[in-house]
């Protein structure tokens, strides 16, 4: 039975009669009942003084709290059992009957809910244990202490046993209203920083939410545990990445060497991988990062694991697609005129299924498609293979194949032929595909053309720098939008995140090429998860049987995966280019990609003489 509003609950006694109504001496009085009921002594004569609430028989032969009787089979000169008992009962006289909700289908709380429990074990062993000779002290009556004199352990049990009684005081709030205050400040919190439901930026902030994949999630947070709710908030992991950040680059300066972490968009990343859900509604396997310091021959091995997956082309396909155009026939420098394996790419069915919805509309109208290209054009894609190339392991590998911007460029020419005739059909005039290029920074190079690309390649594309995917992306966006703003009034700005996509405004078909060296990756991808306005194809261009490259392979594939608005395809080695450039486009066109004539056509091999040595150096 529970205890009277002021009553002691271990005792049942009037508290307000037997103590001078302070704090302290209320805590000291529980405290005394307390150890006295364990240790199997009688407490202090003073207590048996008064008429029991609800007399129970003798105090030693049942329990306090609910009145169990001590004297059956289980408990019968078994000292544990009672203290055990007792212990059980105490804490839920103390806690109530309600508890934490559990965490909805697909949230991982564990990892909330272990820091949480790892924090209150430290407290628990950290919590004095109240000795009887402490308990003499602590008797009605003998040496009592005000609380600037009391030892910090007592003040400590004092605080402890304040909170497990509070529920107790005719004032003290139920856990239900406690909460319900903490989510109250939970959205008191979101308004103040987004504003009100149904203003721009908090409409914004929920599409991010559920582009991502992690509304769920949110929402378990903010009723389960408003602390970790509001710590979120605070470092932006709910809302898209500010312009500031991608300028002054933010997420992408590296932690010192001996964090878990490599850089904050790693560490964001992560977060979202790990706790949004997958296309299909289930969880990823809980993912970690690889550091190249710290898990070199873990990722080597990963990298040599994904290599052994190759397998020959198709040789009836291969027969039929072949090209003497293939930039590797034409190289001097080139041994082998072998075609390389290749890891087989994968479409995954989310991706798939996005691509048949994007078709759905632009085949009733709702939809519309803009393209254009981003190439990677910093100095690693010049890195020429037969004079040995450095990975991150410290070991030079040979490859006998082309440069890496020479493939692109050519794949670039192939496609160019293809991407042309298909936007004349929106836009008549059109002459070229626009087409930004990064490295260090990143530019918009205008239209490139297939008819004047002999001359546009070399005075458009400039080489060298560092690699920084997040200045190309930046551009593109900033281009696309401002284009389709100006010309047709789509796009909104943003002060803090730059433009955003409004209702209405056609869907972008990004083709990238890039070699995976770039130092923002994490923070293109983190980017990527919250953008639904864009499709995204991701053409890996690299070295073969490097166990390098298939890293970023991997990395991507993972992404590719998670997101489906990215689409991915591994390039490396001596490639057959019409096979890579049909698969490319099946992923850029969900409407009308090229079929195998057109594909075969001769005319769209680049002439031989037209093949210049680059350099960035």
């Amino acid at each position: 039975m529970a205890p009277q509003e002021d009553d002691c609950p271990v005792c049942h006694n009037s508290l307000a009669q037997i103590t001078d109504n302070s704090d302290d001496a209320r805590d000291s009085h529980i405290a005394t009942c307390i150890q006295s009921h364990l240790s199997d002594s009688r407490p202090s004569e003073s207590f048996h003084s008064r008429p029991r609430s609800q007399p129970q028989g003798n105090e030693e032969e049942s329990c306090p709290i609910c009145h169990t009787s001590y004297l059956t089979k289980e408990f019968d000169s078994n000292d544990s059992a009672r203290e055990v008992h007792f212990a059980t009962c105490f804490e839920s006289q103390a806690s109530g009957s309600t508890s934490k909700g559990a965490p909805p289908a697909g949230i991982r709380a564990q990892t909330f809910d272990r820091k949480v429990m790892s924090d209150k074990r430290k407290i628990a062993t950290k919590s004095p244990v109240v000795t009887p000779e402490v308990n003499t002290n602590l008797k009605l009556g003998t040496n009592r202490k005000t609380s600037a004199t009391i030892p910090v352990e007592r003040r400590r049990q004092s605080i402890g046993l304040r909170g497990l009684f509070s529920s107790f005081g005719g004032d003290a709030k139920s856990k239900e209203e406690k909460q319900q205050q903490k989510i109250q400040k939970a959205d008191n919190l979101m308004i103040q920083r987004w504003g009100p439901p149904g203003s721009p930026t908090y409409e914004m902030v929920m599409r991010y939410w559920a582009a991502t994949r992690m509304h769920q999630h949110w929402e378990y947070l903010r009723v389960q545990h408003p602390r970790q709710f509001k710590n979120h908030i605070d470092k932006g992991y709910m809302e898209p990445i500010p312009t500031a950040w991608v300028r002054n680059r933010k997420l992408a300066y590296l932690y010192p060497e001996p964090s878990y972490w490599e850089t904050p968009a790693e560490k964001r990343l992560y977060y979202l991988l790990n706790n949004g859900v997958m296309p299909d509604g289930s969880m990823h396997p809980v993912m970690r990062p690889l550091n190249i310091n710290r898990d070199m021959y873990t990722i080597i091995r990963r990298g040599n694991e994904r290599n052994a997956r190759q397998v020959h082309l198709d040789a009836q396909k291969l027969a039929a697609y072949q090209s003497p155009g293939d930039v590797f026939q034409s190289d001097k420098q080139i041994k082998s005129h072998r075609y390389s394996d290749q890891v087989p790419n994968v479409v995954y069915a989310a991706r798939t299924a996005a691509l048949h919805e994007l078709a759905d509309g632009i085949l009733h109208g709702t939809d519309h498609l803009e393209t254009m290209l981003l190439i990677d054009v910093s100095g690693s894609m010049t890195w020429n293979p037969h004079q040995g190339m450095r990975g991150p392991d410290g070991r030079i590998r040979y490859h006998d194949q082309p440069s890496n911007i020479r493939l692109v460029e050519h794949l670039v020419h192939r496609v160019l032929n293809h991407m042309i005739p298909r936007a004349q059909k929106e836009h008549p005039t059109q002459q070229g595909i626009d087409a930004v290029t990064f490295s260090t920074y990143g530019t918009y190079i205008g239209q490139i053309s297939a008819s004047h690309f002999q001359h546009d390649w070399p005075t458009k594309v400039r080489l060298g720098g560092g690699t920084q995917v997040m200045q190309g992306w930046q551009t593109v966006k900033a281009t696309y939008f401002e284009h389709q703003h100006r010309i047709y009034g789509h796009g909104r700005w943003d002060g803090t995140y730059g433009w955003q996509p409004t209702p209405g405004m056609p869907k972008l078909s990004l083709l990238v090429f890039l070699d995976g060296e770039a130092t923002d990756m994490d923070e293109f991808e983190l980017e990527l998860l919250g953008e639904t306005w864009a499709y995204v194809t991701i053409a890996l261009v690299g070295m073969e049987n490097c166990p390098h490259h298939h890293s970023h392979a991997i990395e991507l594939e993972r992404v590719a995966k998670f997101n489906p608005h990215v689409g991915f395809f591994d390039v490396h080695g001596r490639v057959c280019e019409r096979m890579v450039v049909e698969d490319l486009l099946s992923s850029v066109y969900p409407v009308d990609p090229p079929q195998y004539s057109e594909i075969l056509k001769p005319e769209y091999d680049l002439p031989h003489e037209e093949l210049p040595a680059y350099s960035a150096y």
